[in-house]
C-alpha cells in the first residue's frame, strides 16, 4: 500500500472539514484565485496544489501543515505564539484577542449541545470581572510586563480604559453552555499572591491597594466555596452540568476548548506563549480529549467531598494570608 505523503493528507484535510465539496470548490476557487475547474482538479488530486498555494489556504483555513506532517507519530502540533516581554506600545492587542476570542465563544454557546472543559493556572477573566481592584491589578500586570509605557509605573494612576470595560460587559452572557468542567491548578492561588506581593516589593501598588486586592482574592474565594456547597449563585454563568476539579500538581499553563456540533475552539497559553485552533476535524478532538485528561490527575471538588473542598478553601485562605502579610 502506497503510504500517504503531506499532500494526500493536505486534500484529505480539506475534505474532512465539514463542507460540501461544491462550495470547497467554490471556497478554494475563491481563495487562490483559480477557475472553478482548476479547483476542482486540485482538490481530486488531479493537479498537485502548489507549495505556496498549499500555505495559502492552510492560513486562511486554520489548518496546521506542521500538525499533518507529524500526525502519524501520534503527537498533537499546535503553532505557538511566543510573547515578549515589553514588546507592544499599548494594551490593544490584548484587547484585540479578548475581543476575538469573546466573540468566538459566545458564537459556539449559543449552539445546541455545546460544552466546554478548562484548565486555568491564573485566574480567568469571569472569576474577577465582579471584583474591580483585582480585575485592575490583572490588566496592570499585563500591561507592566508587555507593554513599553511609563503609565504601567503606578498602580494608583492607572485607570483601566473604556475598551477594556466595554469587553468586560460582553462577558457577562457568553457561557451559555450545557456541559462544563474548570480544573484549578493548585498553585494558582499561589500565585497571583506571589504577583501582588512582588509588586508591592518594588513599591508599584501601595500597602493599603495590596490590603484592597487581598481582600478582593479571599471574598471570591469565600464565594466559590459557598457556591460549590450550593449556597450561593455566582455573578457569571455556568453550565447546568458543571464540573470543579483541582490538580494534584502544578500545572503551569492554561488551555480550554469550546465545542458545539458545528464549530469548535481550543486555546492553550502561558504567561508567554500562546496557539489557538479552530479545527473541528480530528485535530480538535485531540485537543480536546487531551484536556480531558486532566480530570483524571485532579480532585473533583464540586460533588460530594465537603471535608475535602473545607480543607482546599483553607489551604487557599492561609496562602493568602501569609504571601501577604
Amino acid at each position: 500500500m502506497k503510504k500517504k505523503d503531506l499532500h494526500d493528507i493536505f486534500i484529505e484535510e480539506l475534505q474532512n472539514r465539514g463542507i460540501k465539496k461544491a462550495d470547497l470548490v467554490y471556497l478554494i476557487s475563491d481563495i487562490l484565485k483559480l477557475e472553478k475547474e482548476s479547483a476542482y482538479r486540485r482538490l481530486a488530486g488531479k493537479v498537485n496544489f502548489s507549495v505556496r498555494e498549499m500555505g495559502i489556504l492552510a492560513k486562511a483555513l486554520n489548518i496546521s501543515l506542521d500538525s499533518l506532517l507529524y500526525q502519524d507519530l501520534g503527537l498533537q502540533w499546535v503553532p505557538v505564539i511566543l510573547g515578549l516581554p515589553s514588546a507592544y506600545q499599548s494594551m490593544d492587542p490584548l484587547y484585540d484577542l479578548l475581543d476575538s476570542n469573546i466573540e468566538k465563544v459566545r458564537e459556539i454557546g449559543l449552539d445546541e449541545e455545546s460544552e466546554t472543559g478548562n484548565v486555568y493556572h491564573a485566574l480567568p477573566l469571569e472569576c474577577y470581572v465582579h471584583s474591580p481592584i483585582l480585575m485592575k491589578f490583572v490588566f496592570f500586570k499585563w500591561g507592566s510586563y508587555f507593554v513599553q509605557s511609563e503609565e504601567f509605573s503606578d498602580f494608583a494612576s492607572w485607570e483601566p480604559p473604556g475598551r477594556l470595560l466595554k469587553i468586560v460587559e460582553k462577558f457577562y452572557d457568553i457561557y451559555n453552555f450545557q456541559k462544563g468542567f474548570y480544573v484549578w491548578d493548585n498553585a494558582l492561588i499561589w500565585n497571583i499572591s506571589i504577583e501582588i506581593h512582588n509588586f508591592h516589593k518594588m513599591r508599584i501598588i501601595s500597602t493599603q491597594e495590596k490590603d484592597e486586592i487581598k481582600n478582593e482574592l479571599k471574598e471570591f474565594l469565600v464565594k466559590l466555596e459557598m457556591f460549590l456547597n450550593g449556597t450561593y449563585t455566582p455573578e457569571f454563568a455556568l453550565p447546568p452540568d458543571y464540573k470543579f476539579y483541582v490538580s494534584a500538581m502544578n500545572l503551569g499553563f492554561t488551555t480550554g476548548y469550546f465545542t458545539s456540533e458545528k464549530q469548535s475552539l481550543a486555546l492553550f497559553k502561558t504567561n508567554f506563549s500562546f496557539s489557538m485552533s479552530t479545527d473541528t476535524s480530528g485535530n480538535f478532538k485531540k485537543m480536546q480529549e487531551w484536556v480531558r485528561s486532566f480530570c483524571k490527575l485532579s480532585t473533583l471538588l464540586s460533588e460530594g467531598g465537603r471535608i475535602e473542598r473545607r480543607l482546599f478553601f483553607n489551604k487557599q485562605h492561609k496562602i493568602i494570608d501569609e504571601v501577604l502579610k
